[in-house]
């Protein structure tokens, strides 16, 4: 176990001084990382991405929309004859 001198217990002015001005540094970064992330935020919110979509993408796709247009020609076709 380290044993702790009182220099080290108790700081003096000048060792407390600067990590006053440390901290009051790092609060700083610390808030302007926050602006910077907010303003980011805000600018990716307003831009719209346009995703293009991979080749299986489109094959599954236009086959989903295929079998949907074919259903609705085969319902269009009994709604039109109905059975006697």
């Amino acid at each position: 176990m380290k044993k702790l001198t009182r220099e080290r217990l108790f700081a003096g002015p000048k060792k407390a001084n600067k990590i006053r001005t440390r901290l009051a540094r790092a609060k700083l970064a610390i808030a302007a990382a926050r602006e910077r992330g907010a303003e980011m935020a805000q600018q990716s919110a307003a831009q719209t991405v346009t995703v293009i979509p991979t080749v299986l993408q489109r094959r599954r796709l236009a086959e989903r929309l295929r079998k949907s247009s074919t259903d609705l020609f085969l319902r269009s076709q009994v709604l039109a004859y109905p059975p006697h």
